[in-house]
């Protein structure tokens, strides 16, 4: 008999672990250091292929250590001095001259990357070719999922890989077997003990966003600095928006400090993590209550997760960590049940939609408002503002609510999400 609360914790030790950068750069370069391994000889070239909006998100954003941006400079650094056995914290050791080397590895044109348009899912292929041999690493569904490491001689040529029918091979999967009161249960009746790996998120989290506070023009210091000035007020909505966007636009930007991350992504961690620390902070409530309330968020974060795919047209920290984090508020404050699928009807119904046009510093920006709109979503609420289930496309069902954003967010959102490519692409800047 499969034990709901073994399977639960579980998925939130795989799915809640530390990364240093960007997740979808840090794939590459996880995939490119796991081939280099098996590789003999002097390097020829490294052959990327990837989907959509792993291109899509790792385009713009600045890889940590570096004043470089995207998915050549983290493949470079994953071959030049990369850890494999770091996972997400693969390339956190370089040095100036591993960044040099790496400069150099493009400046050869020894890297090549070319998007997979057909491909739906999140899809990593690294075909790494050197004077003697060829290695090939692909992974799916998740970032750091490689399901295939295979080597030939360097004149063969590897067989055209095809996805399963399924999805049985996604690490996600288990969660669709569960439902919003199993995941309430989970929250309320953990031994404390269990789940006390998540203050370490808080910490790390916090670390973060405390040096985006030191950017001179940042958007964290510049809300803060506003509330020090008495333009806004300092309560629960306004710290959020700060170490929320102060923690994203110093990850984004660069800041070599690792974050915890949650499905794959650290600006969903932030604003889990952040959220939630912000009331703890303002309210005073228990160290108990908010490992609870942060059990639920994420684990709810993680079930939108398995329906709206790892990535996608809509920008994930809106429709997925930040309604995980508004349910997660609401518990910490002493919410019932109603008012919490309330705070879940209050998100989506209200900001889904929001695009996902890459990683980048400007992220901070969406998520000073989505945090915002996470604590109001969860105040609001409580007082009995929820917006109606009939609603456009929510539901009073839990299951059914998360399927129809899922819909919209996949099905719905192609032709958006190749536009949104076209123009990152065509780009002149």
């Amino acid at each position: 008999m499969i034990n709901k609360e073994s399977v639960l914790l579980s998925i939130l030790k795989n799915e809640i672990i530390p990364a240093t950068g960007c997740t979808e750069p840090i794939a590459i370069a996880y995939a490119v250091s796991v081939a280099k391994k098996k590789a003999k000889g002097i390097l020829e070239l490294i052959d990327i292929r990837v989907d959509p909006n792993i291109y899509k998100n790792g385009l713009r954003v600045v890889v940590p250590g570096t004043k470089l941006r995207g998915l050549k400079i983290a493949a470079a650094l994953g071959y030049i001095n990369g850890d494999s056995e770091k996972k997400y914290r693969v390339i956190e050791d370089i040095s100036k001259k591993d960044v040099e080397n790496a400069e150099y590895l493009i400046k050869k044109n020894k890297i090549n990357i070319e998007i997979k348009k057909e491909t739906k899912r999140l899809y990593i292929e690294v075909v790494l070719i050197t004077n003697k041999d060829k290695v090939r690493v692909i992974a799916i569904d998740s970032h750091l999922n490689i399901i295939k490491i295979e080597k030939i001689g360097k004149f063969d040529f590897f067989e055209p890989f095809s996805f399963k029918k399924d999805k049985n091979d996604s690490p996600m999967e288990a969660i669709h077997r569960y439902n919003f009161d199993d995941f309430l249960d989970f929250a309320k009746d953990i031994d404390i003990n269990k789940i006390g790996f998540l203050e370490e998120g808080i910490e790390m989290n916090l670390k973060i966003a405390k040096e985006g506070l030191n950017l001179k023009s940042g958007i964290g210091k510049k809300l803060n600095d506003m509330i020090e000035e008495g333009i806004l007020c300092n309560n629960m909505v306004n710290r959020t928006k700060v170490l929320c966007s102060a923690a994203v636009e110093a990850r984004m930007s660069g800041v070599k400090l690792p974050v915890m991350i949650s499905a794959g992504s650290g600006n969903h961690g932030i604003t889990i993590f952040l959220s939630n620390f912000a009331v703890f902070e303002k309210k005073q409530i228990s160290k108990e209550r908010l490992l609870r309330s942060l059990a639920l968020s994420n684990l709810i974060t993680l079930f939108i997760k398995s329906h709206t795919g790892r990535l996608s047209a809509m920008c994930g920290c809106g429709i997925a960590a930040g309604v995980g984090a508004s349910a997660g508020i609401v518990y910490l404050l002493g919410g019932e049940k109603d008012e919490i699928y309330g705070s879940l009807l209050n998100m989506v119904g209200s900001i889904s939609g929001i695009i996902c046009d890459g990683g980048k510093e400007g992220c901070a920006y969406k998520i000073s408002f989505i945090s915002g709109c996470v604590v109001e979503s969860a105040l609001l609420s409580m007082r009995g503002a929820i917006i109606n289930y009939r609603d456009g496309i929510l539901s009073s069902d839990f299951i059914e609510l998360f399927k129809n954003l899922g819909f919209i967010c996949n099905i719905g959102m192609v032709s958006t999400d190749k536009a949104i490519l076209e123009v990152l692409s065509s780009s002149k800047d």
